[in-house]
């Protein structure tokens, strides 16, 4: 095909008059104008997810096939683990239980005063522990005094005693107990709770039923 001049020469006297004329459409395009293809990042990282292994008899462990359907598998959820078994009160809530009662049975016994039972006693509920231990003892004075006349079975009453005691831990660093005490012919109960407080079981409650 016959190109044209893009610059046509007016007739003699006038200046040359400059024509522009589109690209023709088979012409290749410029460099610059060819969309480049997308490529990924050089620095993206491939994920690996590790493969379970299958242990043969017979032979080295043999690697887990890969899925069907070409997926990654997704790693297993870790099993709970198990609550502790709670099989009952502690050695230390025994034993401090163990010290207690026998102080309060000294205590009602009129061996020693009330006001003892203030150290093993919480600071904000030693008055209430103590106001009890009085309370106790006045009870158990007055039942002495109370014998039936003509009671010849001996000089001095009997003293108070336990017969059982109960416990229960109802979470750690605290343990309740339940006393059945018995003096005489009279059967009594006393009820308790004890608290961890730095390193030292204290009384908060103390009953006498």
């Amino acid at each position: 095909m016959e190109m044209r001049s893009v610059v046509q020469v007016a007739p003699a006297g006038s200046r040359p008059t400059v024509r522009l004329r589109p690209v023709l459409r088979y012409d290749p395009p410029f460099d610059d104008e060819v969309t480049p293809p997308t490529w990924s990042s050089t620095q993206q990282l491939a994920l690996e997810w590790p493969r379970p292994v299958r242990r043969s008899s017979a032979g080295p462990p043999l690697p887990e096939p890969p899925p069907a359907d070409g997926g990654s598998q997704e790693p297993a959820a870790p099993a709970a683990t198990a609550a502790p078994v709670v099989t009952g009160p502690s050695g230390d809530a025994r034993l401090a239980v163990k010290r207690f009662v026998h102080l309060c049975v000294e205590v009602l016994n009129g061996y020693r005063p009330a006001a003892h039972l203030r150290r093993l006693s919480l600071p904000a509920d030693a008055a209430d522990v103590v106001a009890q231990g009085v309370a106790g003892a006045r009870r158990v004075a007055q039942l002495r005094r109370a014998r039936r006349p003509g009671d010849r079975r001996g000089q001095r009453p009997s003293p108070v005693a336990v017969l059982r005691v109960n416990l229960c831990e109802p979470r750690h660093g605290a343990v309740e107990a339940a006393i059945a005490l018995v003096t005489g012919e009279r059967t009594w109960a006393m009820a308790l709770r004890l608290e961890l407080h730095d390193d030292n079981w204290c009384a908060t409650t103390l009953r006498l039923v």
